[in-house]
């Protein structure tokens, strides 16, 4: 409030010493050689301040503050001409006795806040107390409650009472119940344990035995603290419920369901499924749509760039650029249609991944091509150094998307007007491939990261692409029986070395 006031104050203040100065400047204009106080200066054209510099830049007007006094400067312009510029000098007005009333009412119902919370607290203390003592009392004799009645009772009271009243009834009726229970889950081969609600274990089976420990204590899922706030959360609210864990250590996920016992108030069972091959399936399956997903970005968007040339530019183009085009769109179409036919067979897990004799540095071509517009657009330097024939046995589909993500890769990570550097070579029937970028480079921690799926360093996490380019590299070259060494500088730029 008081900030507002104050703002509102200097508005005031500033507009009206604004409106006496365009008055001063009429003044002047219609007579020049009137004479004003001390407060009104008349600056030539030629004055070097920094009030003066603001309008020649083409502030309306300039004002400075002081702790008591505001200057505005105006520009004079008389027939449209700047002739001076006039300034004037006032106090400020002061607004101190309103921000003390301010200041005294905030401080009223501050004081008055804390005695209403001071009166709370103790109140509140004192029912912990008194609500305490009953309990005590119903821990010390649950089977005699008279003593905890009287005319003057609270509800809270009351309510401990019934609860007394009811203890001996649950304690005759739930021994039988609780042995059948116990020797029942012996049965499964599978984790069981009950727990109460302070905590402890009261009962588990051989198989929670030998997974994990014969333990009394929650605290044996203190290395999974998700897990332990799951069951802490049905301490506090009862209930059936499921949730999937992974637990580190074990290397496994378990589905644990919990679940209130009717028949023992206060206890609740936990079974745990182990679901580890189910989450393996699971997690394999999503990597492998991911995965075909980002092969299949490539060739979209190589058919949908030529068709829509094709279709918007037609009766600009030649009709050997209209065929070039349309050779492009057959070209990405087949290999479209490869890779659906691809992934299917890949779906069938075949025992061998097929080989045939491949030119390294035709390949790296056929991709360029792809990535010509995107190298143009960015203005681009690209330098390439391999011979015209490097040919070595390898998978065509797995060669492809090791050289397409690497090289996509640079051009994405490279700045508009960068260099990338492509080389090629074959030494004693080892070939190498290596791209250089001068991109931002990579820290440490990102070098070490950058093949994870879905990682991707932060500078990086606006340029487009999944996350996944890198991951399918490393993946196929593992089945290809390749290597990739990275070295980067930060600030510098990143290369990527890859062996087969």
């Amino acid at each position: 409030m008081i900030i507002f006031l104050t703002q509102h104050t200097l508005k005031i203040d500033t507009d009206n010493l604004t409106v006496r100065a365009y008055a001063v400047a009429d003044i002047l204009n219609k007579n020049p050689q009137t004479k004003f106080d001390d407060s009104v200066l008349v600056l030539p054209l030629s004055t070097q301040s920094k009030a003066v510099e603001n309008i020649k830049n083409g502030a309306r007007f300039t004002r400075s503050l002081t702790q008591t006094s505001m200057t505005v400067t105006i520009p004079n312009y008389q027939d449209a001409v700047l002739k001076n510029y006039i300034q004037i000098t006032r106090e400020r007005s002061s607004d101190s006795a309103v921000n003390g009333i301010i200041i005294a009412f905030t401080t009223i119902i501050y004081l008055i806040w804390i005695y209403q919370l001071y009166t709370s607290a103790k109140k509140l203390h004192q029912f912990e107390t008194d609500t305490i003592a009953k309990i005590k009392n119903i821990r010390r004799s649950p089977l005699t409650q008279s003593y905890l009645i009287s005319e003057n009772d609270d509800k809270v009271t009351t309510a401990l009472n019934h609860l007394g009243e009811s203890i001996q009834h649950k304690a005759e009726s739930s021994t039988p119940a609780k042995k059948n229970l116990y020797e029942f889950i012996e049965l499964f081969e599978f984790p069981i344990f009950i727990y109460d609600l302070k905590g402890t274990i009261r009962r588990s089976n051989a198989s929670f035995k030998n997974e994990f420990a014969d333990t009394k204590n929650l605290d044996i899922f203190s290395p999974y603290s998700d897990v332990l706030q799951f069951l802490v959360n049905k301490m506090l609210k009862p209930g059936q419920q499921e949730q999937t864990f992974y637990f580190e250590q074990l290397n496994a996920y378990y589905t644990m369901n919990v679940r209130p016992i009717q028949s023992l108030d206060h206890r609740l069972m936990v079974t745990m499924i182990d679901v580890t091959t189910y989450k393996a399936t699971t997690i394999a399956h999503n990597d492998f749509i991911a995965n075909v997903s980002h092969d299949l970005k490539t060739p979209l968007t190589a058919i949908a760039g030529f068709a829509d040339i094709l279709v918007n530019d037609l009766d600009k183009l030649s009709t050997s650029d209209a065929k070039v085009f349309a050779k492009h769109i057959v070209k990405e179409t087949k290999r479209l249609s490869t890779l659906v036919a691809d992934t299917l067979e890949m779906t069938r897990q075949p025992l061998h991944l097929k080989k045939t004799k491949l030119n390294l540095s035709t390949q790296i071509d056929e991709v360029l091509t792809n990535f010509e517009f995107a190298i143009k657009d960015k203005q681009l330097t690209l330098t390439k150094q391999y011979d015209a024939k490097l040919y070595f046995k390898s998978n065509e589909k797995h060669l492809y998307a090791i050289l397409k993500n690497l090289i996509e890769n640079a051009i994405n990570y490279t700045p508009a007007g960068g260099k990338i550097f492509i080389s090629a070579s074959k030494i004693d029937k080892i070939v190498t491939f290596t791209i250089s970028d001068n991109g931002p480079g990579l820290t440490a921690l990102e070098t070490s990261r950058i093949f994870e799926r879905f990682y991707r360093a932060d500078h990086t996490r606006d340029s487009e692409g999944t996350g996944l380019g890198l991951a399918i590299v490393k993946k196929n070259l593992a089945e290809l029986g390749g290597h990739i060494d990275v070295v980067s500088v930060l600030d510098k730029g990143t290369t990527f070395t890859v062996t087969f």
